[in-house]
């Protein structure tokens, strides 16, 4: 298993080296650090494509490079680090797409933390265009916070059904990639029905037909996904809720304080370009909680 790991310094980053930490399932997985430095230009002049990748990293950026190498090490995963000087929208799907990855894992934002933007440029642009499946943390990292008996408090985790084998294969994935002590799973399958407008020029007859259709089509896949959970000590719960995929699915995740959502993605052929769906997108530019992207193997 290979896992490229975008830092860049922020918070968000650190809280994606604790989240490998605590809850990486794969001891000896091949974990690449990769951090993009800047461009060197001087005043005036247009800026080079491309610079010696052997510059002198900054002493602050060495010492904190190698404290999240040593604690990922310390979890038993092997460790690697890329250090190369450009622009991180293109060197991290470009990276991700060569190095053939199993995972690409970034903080949802960098160091500017822009507060009205949900999702940062360098998120975004591994979100659509790298070829593997990719973990969005979120600050804060995720965590079981403690009960009143001082045991860990149940980890609200949403699974996104819509019957395909994407959904299925996120499950899967998840699973294999992850273990998360105190798991609560929920299924959610949206049931999304057409415009108010369209049934209301419906018959009667055929209007509650088609929602009926609609409705059980959605319970199906969210008990279809339900048995996929049925992992020894988890006991996953199954929803089925009327609307439209991406505020449903969000707005379910702000209610049940949800941290962690997974999604299944349709995959692309072209080497660069849109690859992720556009609810999927938007889903994980929305969530409140850190987000995984799961694409076809």
């Amino acid at each position: 298993m290979k896992i490229l790991l975008g830092l860049d310094g922020s918070r968000y980053s650190a809280a994606a080296v604790r989240f490998l930490c605590e809850k990486i399932a794969l001891a000896q997985a091949q974990v690449d650090i990769v951090h993009v430095l800047p461009l060197v230009v001087r005043p005036d002049a247009a800026a080079p494509r491309r610079q010696r990748e052997d510059n002198r990293v900054p002493a602050a950026t060495r010492r904190w490079l190698e404290r999240h190498e040593k604690r990922l090490q310390s979890r038993g995963l092997k460790v690697s680090r890329i250090v190369r000087r450009g622009t991180p929208t293109t060197l991290l799907p470009e990276l991700a797409a060569r190095g053939e990855y199993d995972l690409v894992v970034v903080g949802a934002k960098g160091r500017s933390a822009t507060p009205f933007l949900p999702s940062g440029s360098v998120a975004l642009s591994v979100l659509e265009h790298a070829p593997s499946s990719v973990l969005l943390v979120r600050a804060p990292e995720l965590k079981g916070a403690r009960s009143a008996s001082g045991l860990l408090a149940p980890v609200p985790v949403i699974f996104a059904a819509d019957g395909s084998r994407y959904s299925t294969e996120a499950a899967k994935t998840f699973f294999r990639l992850f273990e998360i002590p105190q798991m609560r799973p929920t299924v959610i399958a949206v049931a999304q029905l057409p415009e108010p407008p369209v049934l209301s020029q419906m018959q009667a007859s055929w209007r509650e037909k088609i929602i009926g259709q609609i409705g059980n089509a959605a319970r199906q896949w969210a008990g279809e996904m339900k048995s996929e959970l049925g992992h020894p000590g988890t006991r996953p719960q199954a929803k089925v809720i009327r609307g439209r995929p991406v505020p449903a699915i969000v707005g379910e995740a702000v209610r049940q304080r949800a941290q962690l959502i997974v999604l299944g993605s349709r995959g692309a052929n072209d080497y660069w370009g849109p690859r992720l769906g556009s609810v999927a997108l938007q889903i994980a530019r929305a969530a409140p909680c850190s987000v995984l992207v799961v694409r076809p193997r």
